[in-house]
């Protein structure tokens, strides 16, 4: 916020919020066509006219009111019906005085707490948005009633409301739809309460809140969310809308535009092949990855990003054909304005790297028949809905989601995901042997190449810190390799775990999950599944010690087991899983997808080279050629090391001596093959080394595979400011009574599942 004193409150006529001419009639034109959320909105005001069942009762924290109080609200100001306001007003009321069921009277002020103070979010903008909409449909004595009731439920929830200072939380963003539409809508009509209720959301909301995490690496830039895509949705429409509503009084938000750039980013390049998204937390949906919702996109194309993305938002609503009957306001907004322009991907880098949660995100190519790859290396963040998975990666061929991140609600474990960990007795003994929940993880590097080559190392030392006591494991390092096919419709991960445990006792665990049947391919050094019409090969190349096994998880309940022993899955999967024996343990494992035709050979992968001969590594064929090397030393001067002659054979060198991050690379022929040398050098010629990734000819001529454009917020990898760890409450006890519920609510999927639960989804 730019200003540095209190703005003056926006006393003016109502309607006060959005509602202005041009909106009126853009909703009008709609309503007359018949088309869209504003036709929606009519057809569920109609209905709800009539008080049927469905309309009695409230729903999952009165979230049927708030949504059929909103669609009113759209209906009546497409039609000017009075009936429309008066079916609106109905359900307003409902949302003040009522708990269950219409004409109940139970709920009043004390209901705001319900759920820690969930229920704000639904109770408190849509009130407010009904009474400066309605304002002269309203009685006096609905209007002091309406402000009575805010004046109490606003200080009861800053004293008792869960997060209520913590931006990237969805209680948090509730809560600041609600406070922000109040203050704007009672604005020199509540008294003294009133105008100090506007100063606390000007200053304090969004002058230190939110004007914090919106600047420059601020925890909502880049895009994701903290607490994972079930509960993402709302809450960034709640933040684009409430922007909206403070520039429309006057106070400009600075990082707005910045920040919904990076929400359109995230979505665009988090959506899989089969147009899904990835979770990134806890999630309740049996599908590896989760639905697109319509508020998602609505955020972009409601607030107040650029022209650009708002018509990008909009295509990608029309692309999709997404739609909904939850969030009937939101999705109307968001339809107003240029006309819809699909997103140009093929002009787009293919691979980003969002700020906040350090999250990277890479497509081989833009369609369906991509081979999509994401992977995890988060910083340290006090929220909830987190996993302890930094290392963990997904991987997707076309529509076929073939390495997947089955993590069941909730998991305090790395053993749900695809990440590596190792058994720390710092850490609570319930919390064993997975990364803590405490301390974070960083990408040392993190970089795609011109031939679609990504090599990322993700440094999870740090995950084994507890509260504010050090990590007592000296090193442990995760790097990821994936190798594409020249079409990019296969491809090889390989995948490099290494750490310095402690002791002999402290093991290193590793492991791939996967929805297809892995069976072992003529040994424990291998295994293979199919899924849709992939391949899936899983190869142990080298390792410390140690035999792998394939493993079914039974139980998807982590409630059942011990949080850092849990090894459920929300739906099935089988595991290529391995133990290595503690002190300095290695493993390297090839990741493979490849179509599941008679004529494809799938992906190969076989060790080469020998720490006696001072370099070890993986030649990689099948998808690409390609060999992975690493010296056996870190402290050498030069590395030396033979690889097969190929007409285009990629080289990918983990740790190559480097100074200054700089190095020379020579190749020469030797018998069948190439000999390579490699030494550090900062000379203007020399390439970066980290990761330094290069082709090799048949005539063994070495050509840098120059580094690719990166999407805007991957370029600067900062990590985010991060806040000290407030204990664990609510929401995060491992499924107690409080635990969330489906991320289906905007679909009015598992109903029962989300009247048993306290938290609320997105």
């Amino acid at each position: 916020m730019t200003a540095n004193a209190t703005p003056p409150p926006p006393t003016g006529a109502h309607p006060r919020m959005i509602l202005d001419a041009t909106l009126r009639a853009a909703w009008k034109q709609q309503a007359a066509a018949g088309v869209g959320p504003v036709k929606a909105s009519i057809d569920i005001c109609d209905s709800a006219a009539h008080t049927g069942s469905r309309w009695q009762e409230s729903d999952y924290q009165r979230t049927r009111w708030r949504s059929t109080t909103e669609a009113c609200l759209v209906a009546w100001a497409a039609t000017d019906k009075d009936e429309y306001a008066q079916t609106a007003i109905k359900f307003m009321t409902a949302l003040l005085d009522d708990f269950d069921k219409l004409g109940d009277g139970k709920g009043g002020d004390d209901a705001v707490l319900q759920d820690d103070g969930y229920a704000i979010r639904n109770m408190g903008a849509a009130t407010a948005f009904a009474y400066d909409w309605l304002y002269d449909k309203l009685t006096p004595a609905q209007r002091d009633h309406a402000r009575a009731r805010w004046a109490a439920w606003l200080p009861k929830w800053l004293a008792k409301g869960y997060r209520s200072h913590a931006p990237e939380s969805n209680y948090h963003a509730g809560f600041v739809i609600a406070s922000t539409a109040i203050a704007i809508a009672e604005a020199g009509e509540a008294g003294p309460e009133g105008d100090a209720e506007w100063a606390r959301v000007a200053d304090e909301v969004w002058g230190k809140e939110l004007a914090g995490a919106l600047a420059p690496h601020g925890i909502l830039q880049g895009g994701d969310w903290l607490e994972g895509w079930q509960y993402a949705p709302f809450s960034v429409a709640e933040y684009a809308l409430g922007a909206r509503l403070m520039r429309g009084a006057g106070v400009k938000i600075d990082g707005v535009e910045a920040w919904l750039h990076s929400v359109l980013q995230r979505h665009v390049y988090a959506l899989s092949p089969a147009e899904q998204t990835f979770a990134g937390g806890d999630v309740d949906f049996t599908s590896a990855n989760v639905p697109v919702y319509v508020i998602t996109l609505d955020a972009v194309a409601l607030g107040d990003a650029s022209a650009d993305d708002k018509r990008f938002a909009r295509g990608e609503l029309a692309r999709m054909k997404l739609t909904d009957d939850q969030y009937l306001l939101y999705d109307a907004l968001a339809t107003v304005g240029d006309k819809p322009v699909y997103v140009p991907r093929d002009k787009w880098p293919t691979w980003y790297v969002a700020e906040n949660t350090q999250t990277l995100y890479v497509h081989t190519r833009w369609d369906d028949r991509a081979v999509w790859f994401v992977a995890q290396c988060a910083p340290e963040f006090d929220m909830d809905h987190r996993h302890s998975d930094a290392g963990n990666f997904v991987v997707s061929r076309g529509k076929d989601d073939v390495v997947v991140d089955p993590s069941p609600y909730p998991s305090f474990s790395s053993f749900t995901s695809n990440a590596p960990a190792v058994r720390s007795p710092h850490l609570p003994a319930d919390l064993q042997p997975s990364q803590g929940p405490y301390g974070g993880a960083s990408w040392s590097y993190a970089a795609q190449t011109a031939s679609g080559v990504v090599a990322a190392r993700c440094d999870y030392t740090n995950r084994f810190k507890y509260h504010e006591t050090a990590s007592d494991v000296p090193e442990a390092l995760r790097d990821l390799v994936l190798l594409p096919s020249a079409d990019g419709t296969s491809a090889t991960v390989i995948v490099y775990d290494r750490a310095t445990t402690g002791g002999t006792d402290r093991d290193l665990y590793v492991r791939v999950r996967t929805p297809g049947k892995l069976e072992l391919a003529g040994g424990p050094d291998k295994a293979t599944a199919t899924v849709g019409g992939s391949r899936l090969t899983v190869s142990s190349v080298a390792r410390s010690s140690g035999t792998p096994a394939l493993a079914t998880p039974g139980d998807k309940d982590c409630n059942k087991q011990t949080r850092g022993g849990c090894d459920g899955a929300r739906f099935p999967v089988t595991e290529y899983k391995l133990e290595l024996a503690g002190g300095s343990p290695r493993s390297v494992m090839a990741v493979g997808v490849s179509d599941n035709g008679a004529g494809d050979a799938g992906a190969q992968a076989t060790p080469i080279g020998s720490a006696s001969a001072g370099w070890q590594g993986v030649r990689v064929t099948g998808t690409r050629d390609a060999v992975v090397v690493w010296p056996a030393a870190l402290d050498a001067k030069t590395l030396e090391y033979t690889a097969p002659k190929a007409t285009a054979m990629t080289h990918v060198v983990i740790d190559p001596p480097a100074i200054d991050d700089r190095a020379v690379v020579t190749a020469k022929p030797s018998g069948d093959g190439c000999a390579i040398e490699i030494h550090g050098d900062n000379a203007a010629t020399a390439w970066t080394a980290h990761p330094l990734v290069f082709v090799v000819d048949g005539n063994c001529v070495a050509t840098l595979d120059k580094a690719a454009a990166a999407a805007p917020s991957a370029a600067n990898t900062k990590a985010p400011r991060a806040a000290g760890h407030s204990p664990r409450k609510g929401c995060c006890d491992a499924g107690g009574a409080n635990a969330p519920a489906s991320a289906a609510l905007a679909l009015g999927l598992l109903g029962v599942v989300r009247r048993r639960r306290g938290r609320a989804p997105i």
